[in-house]
């Protein structure tokens, strides 16, 4: 990184912000179609939660993410720590 990070969450923004620029790149590209991004970055995610939580709290992080989606929160980027 060429940013001085300091904290988690500098670090978690940075990274979401990082990986949010990717996926538009790739969209407008054309390499992948929306839905193809959205599940190879979900796929991601899910990875990182079993590896942290284990299946049990990989289905949970799951479930509150589309808790999130539902009340509108954009705030989706903070819920993997």
């Amino acid at each position: 990184m060429t940013d001085q990070t300091t904290t988690r969450d500098e670090i978690r923004d940075h990274l979401f912000q990082k990986l949010a620029e990717t996926a538009e790149s790739i969209r407008r590209g054309g390499a992948m179609t929306d839905e193809q991004v959205t599940c190879a970055f979900l796929g991601v995610g899910v990875t990182l939660a079993r590896h942290t939580c284990g299946p049990v709290g990989a289905a949970e992080w799951l479930r509150d993410m589309a808790d999130e989606i539902e009340r509108g929160d954009n705030r989706l980027n903070g819920m993997l720590q």
